[in-house]
């Protein structure tokens, strides 16, 4: 049997996708003193042992720059009442201004960590694997914590911001 393929166009794909609610996260960096971040979406894990997570970042972005050059990054999991730091982090042309009014401490690896999340991992990139458009990260993961609080998580789904 020959399967015939088909030509799929990206919006048919992003349309698709976009029928799989995912949460939404805040990878953060650090080097030479500047923090930097990005709203992300594509995040899970991997390993129980070693414990592992995986995210994508754009190519061209100055955070993934910046990720490569450093090799440490923290995932902030995002909250529900965090959608103005979604959308914050997910603006082109803000990269210096981000974190201008955003809560945060350093994790002992220096990366920021975001205050009032639902929880956050910071990890070492264990292996980078290129994916078209996107680099794929592995992390090991360096360092967590969650929030007691019974927070909602930020999600998305279909192109929006929702809560569960």
């Amino acid at each position: 049997m020959q399967y015939e393929e088909k030509i799929i166009d990206s919006r048919l794909f992003r349309d698709v996708m976009g029928r799989f609610t995912t949460g939404i996260t805040v990878v953060t960096v650090q080097e030479s003193g500047m923090p930097h971040g990005m709203t992300v979406n594509s995040f899970t894990s991997v390993s129980l042992n070693p414990l592992l997570v995986l995210i994508c970042l754009d190519k061209g972005a100055k955070t993934t720059e910046m990720l490569h050059r450093t090799g440490l990054f923290t995932v902030n999991i995002l909250s529900a009442g965090q959608l103005d730091i979604a959308r914050r982090f997910s603006e082109s042309g803000n990269e210096n201004d981000r974190f201008t009014g955003i809560d945060y401490h350093r994790s002992d690896a220096g990366t920021p960590v975001l205050q009032n999340t639902l929880a956050n991992l910071t990890c070492s990139v264990k292996d980078a694997i290129d994916g078209g458009d996107h680099i794929i990260y592995i992390g090991e993961v360096l360092d967590l914590e969650y929030n007691e609080d019974n927070k909602k998580p930020l999600v998305y789904y279909r192109g929006n911001y929702a809560s569960i």
